[in-house]
């Protein structure tokens, strides 16, 4: 990752890919960071055909993807005239494609795919293996229904990628001028015969009291941040997916304690990209990415 690379934009003939090029563009205009239009070209495969292997041509005929990149680029260029744009046509496998560039980029944006409430694989796979931030677009609404703002949820759990994702996410939200909605949600402990029993958080509960703390610190950087605190006792991705219900934008840490050494992407985050109902911004790494997460939230 590059703090002053660009803002990478992956575009497809997917439906939905004008709403990626969209939410790209405005990302990068409110970084003020330059932007790279990318549509990869797969490489062909050996295949077989009953039996008899059927090896395909190594050049592939990109003119089509080219022409229509270029004509994005020109279009996009007369209607952001302060944006720096440029666009290419990086040939190979897709996600390995994506994830090479984003090792020289600021943030990643893909699109989720084209089925409601999944992931694609491509998405998926860049969302965990990525080298920077990582956008999956989903063509959601940025309006309450009364014409506000849509907050803006982030999940924390005391680990310090949730930290780094909190900070992000309070940026995302002074930015859009949106509510920062704060979920800790505290997993039910299965109690015998199938009865999930956790006693309620008190307005004094250590949990409650170092989410707050969190808060604070968040409010103390950003003076104008609007918070809306959530201590639930939930799985943490359901909690996550129900209250991004209707949010604009999700931030999740890439490892957390859903996470165990070694895992790129724990298991909540995983979830949350799977299935939330709108954007969900990965934010990979820590501000100090040589010291362990420590569980700080119970």
């Amino acid at each position: 990752m590059r703090t002053d690379g660009p803002v990478v934009v992956a575009l497809s003939r997917e439906p939905g890919s004008e709403h990626v090029l969209a939410w790209g563009l405005s990302e990068a205009t409110r970084l003020a960071a330059p932007v790279d239009l990318v549509e990869v070209v797969p490489e062909p495969r050996d295949t077989t055909l009953w039996a008899w292997t059927l090896t395909l041509p190594d050049v592939v005929d990109d003119t089509d993807t080219r022409a229509h990149l270029a004509d994005v680029l020109t279009r996009e260029q007369a209607r952001h005239p302060d944006l720096t744009i440029t666009a290419h046509t990086p040939h190979g496998n897709p996600a390995a494609a994506l994830r090479d560039l984003s090792a020289d980029a600021r943030l990643l944006v893909v699109g989720a795919g084209h089925r409601p409430h999944r992931t694609g694989r491509v998405a998926a796979h860049v969302a965990a293996h990525a080298r920077c931030p990582v956008a999956v677009v989903r063509p959601t609404t940025t309006r309450t229904p009364d014409g506000h703002p849509a907050p803006v949820v982030v999940g924390v759990d005391g680990s310090r990628a949730a930290r780094h994702a909190a900070t992000t996410a309070a940026a995302a939200a002074v930015a859009r001028d949106a509510v920062l909605r704060v979920v800790h949600a505290r997993p039910t402990v299965q109690a015998p015969y199938g009865l999930a029993y956790l006693p309620p958080a008190s307005e004094d509960d250590p949990t409650r009291t170092a989410a707050r703390a969190l808060v604070d610190d968040l409010v103390a950087y950003h003076p104008d941040l609007r918070t809306d605190l959530h201590v639930v006792d939930d799985d943490p991705a359901h909690a996550l997916v129900q209250l991004a219900s209707d949010a604009q934008l999700l931030v999740v840490g890439s490892r957390g304690l859903g996470a165990f050494p070694g895992m790129l992407l724990g298991s909540v985050s995983h979830e949350a990209v799977r299935h939330a109902p709108c954007t969900v911004l990965v934010v990979h790494g820590t501000p100090d990415d040589h010291v362990p997460d420590e569980p700080l939230l119970r």
